[in-house]
């Protein structure tokens, strides 16, 4: 460490300064200087033969600007000589680059995890005349996933659904010190009110994986969850999710190189059923939609078009319980009525095993497939389950009747990644869109209305103020699609509770209308209505693959 001083204060003396993160751009082979203007390193040859330089190769010796985020060697800042004085252990620690806490007179940071239904419905009612805000998330746009399915087969183009994030709050893209970062956080400190953060790698940056950090007066952890696989052999090698644009898009290719490589000659009829067969596994609403979807694309769409091969594709829906547990009796009958009618063969069993061309169920039986998607449910991400906070039941971060994290200052938790703690006495919620989205709104008006206005927004300045009424969810009902100008619609508040449940095409034009008014920007919502109609009368683009 020693060494490390002599050197920085050698380059502060020469001005020297490394351009990239190798060190042949320093040292010739051989070990010999380059032509380059460094004095100092001279004197550094005769230290240990130049092994603080070697070390340096991991250092990312860039000048990096994305929208407040700073990156350069730390003998290049202007704090460079106070760094050559500290101790030795310092230099242990790891240094990020990024944002620092906020100042006096600066307006309060809150800092959102996620780009979910919770975490842009609080950005959405957010006020930024009295807070900066800052969102990380590996996506830049929030996903409508009640009509992912629909792009699957292309009764939507995949822009309807998608809804970039500095349009829901547009003071990331405008404000000076609001930023969205596309990042994943890697870590919190509660202690030192700070998130550690890394970025999508694509091979764009000259240093990767690159992290930073991002200090906080109050943090939102909207951080989602992840497909539940419970553990099975060869689920995430072999079948397709239905959460993201991008899964859907790797859905629909999948499926027209399916259709287009079973017309191909020298094809054997066992195959031709095998690359034809779509599986679904998980008769929850997801798995119930995207079943109904498929099988009318292929009423309407791949029997007028596919002629050849009309006769070999099939869809199953494989559940181990009751299709829509948590809708009406008389609703599950119907979806499975319609279902079946449509052409869904619907199967009860377990699956054991994923292969690349077969699933194994518990009790041997063998299902070969050419397009198997997985939807059985969702459970805490690896972030979550590493993280030190209360837990829930099921593992999720544990909140209060406020939404807050026990335990520890200003963090907030909402979505599919929190639930209630056992001493609220309240239930864990199901991880629904309406719920992430009530919660959303609700805490933005927690932040608007009490923290905010009553100087609340600093760090550890908000133990005294009282929050008013707590959090409470009341549910509107549940709807779900079954393919064929049909759907269901159940408004009770609760499983066990009375109220009015119907199915058909009246639901249908309910279920339509619904989410028409749901989605976010009329920008999405004349999209959405243009794909219907143009669906309606010229049927679907099944021509493209990518």
């Amino acid at each position: 460490m020693a060494l490390a001083r002599v050197t920085r204060s050698g380059l502060r003396r020469s001005g020297g300064s490394f351009g990239g993160n190798r060190t042949e751009d320093i040292f010739c082979e051989g070990v010999s200087p380059c032509q380059c203007s460094m004095p100092s390193l001279e004197n550094v040859r005769e230290y240990s033969n130049l092994s603080y330089f070697s070390s340096t190769k991991n250092v990312n010796h860039m000048r990096f600007w994305s929208r407040g985020i700073r990156v350069m060697p730390h003998y290049h800042s202007p704090a460079a000589e106070m760094v050559a004085e500290v101790s030795d252990s310092e230099y242990d620690e790891p240094r990020y680059p990024g944002l620092e806490a906020t100042k006096p007179g600066e307006k309060p940071r809150v800092v959102v995890l996620g780009t979910g239904w919770a975490a842009c419905r609080f950005l959405k009612g957010l006020d930024t005349k009295i807070y900066d805000a800052v969102c990380v998330s590996p996506r830049n746009h929030m996903v409508f996933t009640p009509l992912l399915a629909s792009t699957c087969v292309g009764t939507l183009e995949f822009r309807s659904v998608a809804e970039p994030v500095s349009r829901i709050q547009s003071a990331l893209a405008t404000s000076p010190n609001s930023y969205f970062y596309l990042a994943s956080c890697i870590d919190i400190d509660t202690d030192k009110h700070e998130v550690y953060c890394e970025t999508v790698s694509n091979g764009g940056l000259p240093s990767e994986p690159y992290q930073f950090k991002v200090a906080y007066d109050k943090l939102v952890i909207a951080a989602g969850a992840e497909p539940l696989t419970f553990g099975i052999k060869g689920v995430y090698e072999n079948a397709f999710f239905l959460r993201e644009v991008n899964h859907a898009q790797e859905i629909r290719k999948k499926l027209l190189l399916n259709l287009m490589l079973s017309e191909n000659p020298g094809i054997s009829e066992e195959e031709k059923k095998r690359l034809l067969h779509c599986v679904v596994i998980g008769g929850g609403p997801t798995g119930v939609e995207f079943s109904g979807e498929l099988s009318d694309f292929i009423m309407r769409d791949v029997r007028e078009r596919y002629t050849h091969v009309k006769d070999y594709i099939q869809v199953t829906l494989i559940e181990a319980n009751e299709i829509l547990s948590s809708f009406d009796v008389g609703l599950r009958q119907y979806a499975t009525k319609h279902l079946t009618k449509s052409g869904v063969h619907l199967m009860r069993g377990v699956v054991k095993e994923v292969h690349p061309k077969k699933i194994v169920l518990n009790d041997g039986t063998d299902v070969p497939y050419g397009l198997l998607v997985w939807s059985t449910g969702v459970g805490p991400s690896n972030f979550v389950k590493s993280l030190k906070l209360p837990e829930s039941p099921g593992g999720r971060i544990g909140v209060d009747e406020w939404l807050r994290v026990p335990s520890v200052e200003d963090v907030f938790a909402l979505g599919d990644c929190a639930g209630f703690l056992e001493q609220t006495g309240k239930p864990v919620l199901p991880a629904l869109a309406q719920v992430a989205e009530r919660e959303g709104k609700y805490l933005a008006e927690l932040f608007n209305k009490k923290i905010g206005k009553k100087n609340g927004g600093k760090a550890l300045s908000a133990k005294d103020i009282p929050l008013g009424e707590p959090f409470v969810y009341k549910h509107l009902g549940s709807m779900a699609s079954v393919g064929r100008y049909k759907a269901l619609v159940d408004l009770r508040q609760s499983k066990d509770a009375k109220g009015v449940s119907h199915a058909g095409f009246v639901s249908w034009l309910i279920w339509r209308s619904a989410y028409l008014t749901r989605v976010v920007s009329w920008r999405n919502r004349f999209y959405v209505a243009v794909n219907w109609a143009t669906t309606l009368v010229f049927g679907r683009d099944n021509s493209r693959i990518g």
